[in-house]
């Protein structure tokens, strides 16, 4: 028997002190490499440095003084892929429209999506950064306030993975005025083997 879903309560709510908001990423780069990292980041997401420097930076798109830092450190290794760690980061959009943008601006940068895939809760590209961390920029395809009825209605546990789907397809069909709740409801298919996610 599956356990019915529920949004848990905030640790506020439960009595808890836990951080008011999740605050910035930092990677670690060679230092060679730091300033195409940090102006990759710049660029995927509109974001404009705070500060930065030949070792790195610090980039922020809203109110915070920076969402993601860039450190070129001596040493450095290059990535190997099966490693334990981050699997990756997310960012999400306030609507369809913005994410689809956000697709044709950076693909007219020749920054291009690894991995599209709606996933029933959101829809979400994957990309890769110079250094192969992977980013997701998403939106959400419900309200936040109806996650939990979402996961009791048992399409999540049916298909927990989510079904591909084309970028040029979907942006065109947004263009040509489809509705954008028609757009991100997900639609049946069979998923994809876990062997096609870019892991790494």
């Amino acid at each position: 028997m599956n356990a019915v879903a529920k949004m848990p309560k905030t640790a506020k709510e439960r009595g808890k002190v836990a951080p008011a908001k999740l605050a910035h990423v930092v990677l670690r780069t060679p230092p060679e490499r730091a300033r195409m990292v940090l102006d990759w980041y710049k660029v995927v997401l509109e974001g404009e440095a705070m500060y930065e420097a030949d070792f790195g930076g610090f980039v922020t798109y809203d109110n915070e003084h920076h969402r993601v830092a860039v450190l070129g450190f001596p040493g450095i290794k290059e990535h190997v892929d099966g490693y334990a760690g981050m699997h990756h980061m997310a960012f999400t959009y306030e609507n369809l429209g913005d994410l689809v943008h956000t697709y044709e601006r950076l693909k007219g940068e020749g920054i291009q999506p690894e991995f599209c895939i709606n996933h029933g809760p959101t829809t979400s590209m994957y990309y890769f950064d110079p250094d192969k961390n992977q980013v997701e920029l998403q939106v959400d395809n419900i309200p936040v306030a109806q996650f939990a009825e979402y996961f009791d209605n048992g399409e999540f546990t049916a298909n927990p993975i989510g079904i591909k789907f084309d970028p040029d397809e979907l942006a065109a069909r947004y263009k040509a005025g489809e509705p954008e709740a028609a757009l991100l409801q997900r639609p049946d298919g069979i998923p994809p083997d876990l062997s096609e996610f870019p892991a790494n």
